[in-house]
């Protein structure tokens, strides 16, 4: 299992336990990893990403988060063709996956510039730190798919997120697999 997929995917679940928490909802969230192959192919098998994207909307799934690079593109693609909602990984997928740009919700982001800027000035200051680091995430804008979310989920969203960048509301992921 690749650690910063097996993040993504457990934060997915996370979040939407965070929201069925506000809201008094229960979701079931379905959490597939490709991890019956090797690492040459788990990020670099898009039909494999579709038929199992394929497979949760069969059992009811109306959002499909797709991660693990052309893997995960096959889903989120998958997705779009079906009319579901789409959401990309790492960068804003809307600008680089146009095939599921109409159905695109957003997109779970690296925030890659503020990372480096952070790493950059510890490394001036000699603050630097051994090892991994995990930068700061975000969310892409909503592009064509603007007025079908509702205000009050734009809202909300903002302060989940602003919680999440100041550390206010965590997300019980570790940082590696247990």
């Amino acid at each position: 299992m690749v650690p910063p997929v097996w993040r993504y995917g457990e934060g997915y679940k996370a979040g939407a336990a965070y929201a069925d928490g506000l809201n008094k909802t229960t979701t079931e969230v379905f959490v597939v990893y490709h991890s019956d192959v090797g690492f040459d192919k788990t990020f670099t098998d898009p039909e494999w990403g579709a038929q199992t994207a394929k497979s949760m909307m069969d059992q009811g799934a109306d959002a499909i988060f797709g991660c693990g690079g052309l893997t995960g593109n096959g889903a989120i693609t998958a997705a779009a063709q079906a009319g579901k909602y789409a959401i990309g990984v790492d960068a804003d997928q809307f600008l680089t996956l146009p095939e599921a740009a109409p159905r695109m919700l957003t997109s779970a982001m690296k925030l890659i510039t503020p990372g480096v800027a952070e790493l950059a000035a510890a490394a001036k200051d000699g603050s630097i730190k051994a090892g991994n680091f995990t930068g700061l995430g975000g969310y892409a804008p909503y592009h064509d798919l603007d007025s079908e979310v509702p205000a009050t989920v734009k809202t909300e969203m903002e302060k989940i997120n602003a919680g999440l960048l100041d550390g206010s509301i965590k997300t019980g992921v570790a940082p590696a697999k247990p």
